[in-house]
Protein backbone atom coordinates (compact mmCIF):
# COMPACT_ATOMS: atom_id res chain seq x y z
CA UNK A 1 0.00 0.00 0.00
CA UNK A 2 1.20 3.43 -0.69
CA UNK A 3 2.36 5.30 2.10
CA UNK A 4 2.08 8.95 2.62
CA UNK A 5 5.72 9.41 3.25
CA UNK A 6 6.62 8.05 0.21
CA UNK A 7 5.13 11.44 -1.13
CA UNK A 8 7.40 14.88 -1.84
CA UNK A 9 6.59 17.12 1.39
CA UNK A 10 4.95 19.76 -0.56
CA UNK A 11 2.44 16.74 -2.11
CA UNK A 12 1.93 15.72 1.83
CA UNK A 13 0.82 19.41 2.90
CA UNK A 14 -1.31 19.53 -0.02
CA UNK A 15 -2.97 16.09 1.18
CA UNK A 16 -3.38 17.05 4.59
CA UNK A 17 -4.87 20.55 3.76
CA UNK A 18 -7.29 18.47 1.64
CA UNK A 19 -8.14 15.86 4.65
CA UNK A 20 -8.68 18.69 6.79
CA UNK A 21 -11.13 20.61 4.36
CA UNK A 22 -13.10 17.59 2.91
CA UNK A 23 -15.38 19.69 1.48
CA UNK A 24 -12.59 20.75 -0.96
CA UNK A 25 -10.40 23.52 -1.77
CA UNK A 26 -9.99 25.15 -4.97
CA UNK A 27 -6.16 25.68 -6.50
CA UNK A 28 -6.62 29.58 -5.77
CA UNK A 29 -7.56 28.43 -1.62
CA UNK A 30 -4.55 25.32 -2.33
CA UNK A 31 -2.02 28.27 -3.28
CA UNK A 32 -2.78 30.36 -0.37
CA UNK A 33 -2.63 27.97 2.74
CA UNK A 34 0.40 26.16 0.98
CA UNK A 35 2.24 29.28 0.62
CA UNK A 36 2.77 28.25 -3.20
CA UNK A 37 2.47 29.29 -6.64
CA UNK A 38 -0.33 28.06 -8.52
CA UNK A 39 1.11 26.45 -11.22
CA UNK A 40 2.93 24.41 -8.34
CA UNK A 41 -0.48 23.77 -6.87
CA UNK A 42 -1.60 22.52 -10.59
CA UNK A 43 1.82 20.40 -11.25
CA UNK A 44 0.97 18.62 -7.92
CA UNK A 45 -2.66 18.36 -8.53
CA UNK A 46 -2.25 16.76 -11.63
CA UNK A 47 0.69 14.18 -10.21
CA UNK A 48 -1.55 12.77 -7.28
CA UNK A 49 -4.73 13.18 -9.68
CA UNK A 50 -2.52 10.70 -11.99
CA UNK A 51 -1.97 8.34 -9.32
CA UNK A 52 -5.70 8.37 -7.86
CA UNK A 53 -5.43 10.28 -5.08
CA UNK A 54 -6.89 13.51 -5.93
CA UNK A 55 -10.53 13.87 -7.29
CA UNK A 56 -12.06 17.03 -8.45
CA UNK A 57 -15.61 18.40 -9.34
CA UNK A 58 -16.55 21.67 -10.97
CA UNK A 59 -17.58 23.90 -8.45
CA UNK A 60 -20.68 25.74 -8.52
CA UNK A 61 -20.43 29.75 -9.36
CA UNK A 62 -22.61 32.29 -8.67
CA UNK A 63 -21.03 34.31 -11.30
CA UNK A 64 -18.50 34.62 -13.04
CA UNK A 65 -15.62 32.06 -14.52
CA UNK A 66 -16.54 28.29 -12.58
CA UNK A 67 -13.56 26.80 -11.18
CA UNK A 68 -12.72 23.53 -10.03
CA UNK A 69 -12.68 21.86 -6.13
CA UNK A 70 -9.96 19.30 -5.43
CA UNK A 71 -10.50 16.68 -2.62
CA UNK A 72 -8.99 13.59 -1.54
CA UNK A 73 -10.32 10.03 -3.60
CA UNK A 74 -10.48 7.05 -1.43
CA UNK A 75 -7.21 5.99 -2.46
CA UNK A 76 -6.35 9.57 -1.00
CA UNK A 77 -7.51 9.03 2.46
CA UNK A 78 -6.20 5.61 2.82
CA UNK A 79 -2.90 7.67 2.45
CA UNK A 80 -3.50 8.01 6.13
CA UNK A 81 -2.67 6.04 8.91
CA UNK A 82 -5.22 3.40 9.43
CA UNK A 83 -5.75 1.42 12.69
CA UNK A 84 -7.68 -1.76 10.68
CA UNK A 85 -5.18 -4.79 12.53
CA UNK A 86 -6.02 -2.70 16.26
CA UNK A 87 -9.82 -2.80 15.38
CA UNK A 88 -9.61 -6.54 14.31
CA UNK A 89 -7.16 -7.64 17.07
CA UNK A 90 -9.86 -6.15 19.76
CA UNK A 91 -12.95 -8.23 17.48
CA UNK A 92 -10.99 -11.29 17.53
CA UNK A 93 -10.26 -11.12 21.11
CA UNK A 94 -13.77 -10.18 22.23
CA UNK A 95 -15.14 -13.22 20.54
CA UNK A 96 -12.65 -15.60 21.78
CA UNK A 97 -13.22 -14.18 25.41
CA UNK A 98 -17.39 -14.00 24.83
CA UNK A 99 -18.07 -16.71 22.82
CA UNK A 100 -14.99 -19.34 22.80
CA UNK A 101 -12.83 -20.81 20.56
CA UNK A 102 -15.55 -22.91 18.13
CA UNK A 103 -17.43 -20.20 17.47
CA UNK A 104 -14.15 -18.07 16.73
CA UNK A 105 -12.88 -20.26 14.04
CA UNK A 106 -16.64 -20.02 12.78
CA UNK A 107 -16.34 -16.55 12.34
CA UNK A 108 -13.20 -16.96 10.44
CA UNK A 109 -14.69 -19.16 8.22
CA UNK A 110 -17.74 -17.17 7.79
CA UNK A 111 -15.34 -14.15 6.73
CA UNK A 112 -13.08 -15.94 4.71
CA UNK A 113 -16.26 -17.16 2.76
CA UNK A 114 -17.77 -13.80 2.43
CA UNK A 115 -14.29 -12.47 1.16
CA UNK A 116 -14.62 -14.82 -1.72
CA UNK A 117 -18.09 -13.86 -2.37
CA UNK A 118 -16.76 -10.56 -3.13
CA UNK A 119 -15.08 -12.38 -6.34
CA UNK A 120 -17.43 -14.56 -7.09
CA UNK A 121 -18.86 -13.00 -10.30
CA UNK A 122 -15.16 -12.93 -11.55
CA UNK A 123 -14.63 -16.66 -10.46
CA UNK A 124 -17.84 -17.77 -12.59
CA UNK A 125 -16.66 -16.18 -15.86
CA UNK A 126 -13.61 -19.11 -15.74
CA UNK A 127 -14.52 -22.01 -17.14
CA UNK A 128 -11.59 -24.09 -16.72
CA UNK A 129 -9.82 -25.32 -13.78
CA UNK A 130 -6.68 -23.79 -15.33
CA UNK A 131 -8.02 -20.38 -16.07
CA UNK A 132 -9.74 -20.35 -12.03
CA UNK A 133 -6.28 -21.04 -10.61
CA UNK A 134 -4.78 -17.92 -12.63
CA UNK A 135 -7.89 -16.03 -11.42
CA UNK A 136 -7.57 -16.84 -7.76
CA UNK A 137 -3.80 -16.05 -8.18
CA UNK A 138 -4.71 -13.03 -9.61
CA UNK A 139 -7.11 -12.12 -7.03
CA UNK A 140 -4.61 -12.61 -4.08
CA UNK A 141 -1.59 -10.55 -6.01
CA UNK A 142 -4.10 -7.77 -6.14
CA UNK A 143 -4.80 -8.90 -2.28
CA UNK A 144 -1.40 -8.52 -1.38
CA UNK A 145 -0.31 -12.12 -1.08
CA UNK A 146 2.70 -12.24 -3.97
CA UNK A 147 0.58 -15.61 -4.82
CA UNK A 148 1.68 -18.02 -7.75
CA UNK A 149 0.90 -21.69 -8.98
CA UNK A 150 3.24 -24.69 -8.58
CA UNK A 151 1.72 -27.93 -10.30
CA UNK A 152 2.96 -30.62 -9.12
CA UNK A 153 1.14 -33.56 -11.28
CA UNK A 154 -1.81 -33.38 -13.08
CA UNK A 155 -4.26 -34.02 -9.94
CA UNK A 156 -1.91 -32.30 -7.09
CA UNK A 157 -1.21 -28.19 -7.47
CA UNK A 158 -0.14 -25.79 -4.85
CA UNK A 159 -0.53 -22.06 -4.73
CA UNK A 160 2.14 -20.51 -2.53
CA UNK A 161 1.95 -17.03 -1.13
CA UNK A 162 4.96 -15.19 -0.44
CA UNK A 163 3.42 -13.17 1.97
CA UNK A 164 0.96 -13.28 4.80
CA UNK A 165 -1.63 -9.99 4.44
CA UNK A 166 -2.57 -11.02 8.02
CA UNK A 167 0.47 -11.91 9.73
CA UNK A 168 0.45 -9.57 12.89
CA UNK A 169 -3.36 -11.16 13.73
CA UNK A 170 -2.59 -14.78 12.20
CA UNK A 171 0.79 -14.16 14.58
CA UNK A 172 -1.32 -13.71 17.95
CA UNK A 173 -4.54 -15.68 16.87
CA UNK A 174 -3.75 -19.91 16.49
CA UNK A 175 -6.04 -20.77 13.83
CA UNK A 176 -6.42 -17.30 12.38
CA UNK A 177 -5.27 -19.12 8.77
CA UNK A 178 -9.04 -20.71 9.18
CA UNK A 179 -9.85 -17.90 7.17
CA UNK A 180 -7.54 -17.93 4.41
CA UNK A 181 -8.32 -22.00 3.59
CA UNK A 182 -11.71 -20.73 3.93
CA UNK A 183 -11.66 -17.98 1.51
CA UNK A 184 -9.40 -20.20 -1.06
CA UNK A 185 -11.86 -23.40 -0.69
CA UNK A 186 -15.03 -20.91 -1.04
CA UNK A 187 -13.04 -19.59 -4.41
CA UNK A 188 -11.97 -22.87 -5.68
CA UNK A 189 -14.97 -24.98 -4.39
CA UNK A 190 -12.12 -27.52 -2.96
CA UNK A 191 -10.60 -28.53 -0.20
CA UNK A 192 -7.65 -26.44 0.77
CA UNK A 193 -4.58 -28.01 2.84
CA UNK A 194 -2.22 -25.50 4.46
CA UNK A 195 1.44 -27.48 4.11
CA UNK A 196 3.57 -24.20 4.96
CA UNK A 197 2.65 -21.31 6.93
CA UNK A 198 4.63 -17.99 7.01
CA UNK A 199 3.33 -17.40 10.91
CA UNK A 200 4.74 -20.87 11.98
CA UNK A 201 8.25 -19.94 10.30
CA UNK A 202 7.20 -21.63 7.32
CA UNK A 203 9.62 -19.78 3.77
CA UNK A 204 6.00 -19.19 2.20
CA UNK A 205 2.24 -20.46 3.03
CA UNK A 206 1.74 -23.02 0.55
CA UNK A 207 -1.81 -24.15 0.04
CA UNK A 208 -2.30 -27.63 -1.05
CA UNK A 209 -4.85 -28.87 -3.73
CA UNK A 210 -5.28 -32.60 -4.25
CA UNK A 211 -8.37 -32.64 -6.65
CA UNK A 212 -9.49 -30.98 -9.20
CA UNK A 213 -10.22 -27.89 -9.04
CA UNK A 214 -14.78 -27.05 -9.60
Amino acid sequence: MFSLSLLGQSQQSLVTALLRHRNGLTVDELSHLLSISRNAVNQHLSSLGSSGFIQSAMLESTGGRPSKIYSLSPSGLELFQRRYSFIAKLLLSWVDKNLGEQESQLCLRSLGEQMAGEFESRMTKQLSSADRLREVVTIMCELGYDASVKQISERYTEIIANNCIFYKLAEEYQGFCALDLSFLASLLKVDIEHKECIVKKGNYCCFAIASPVG
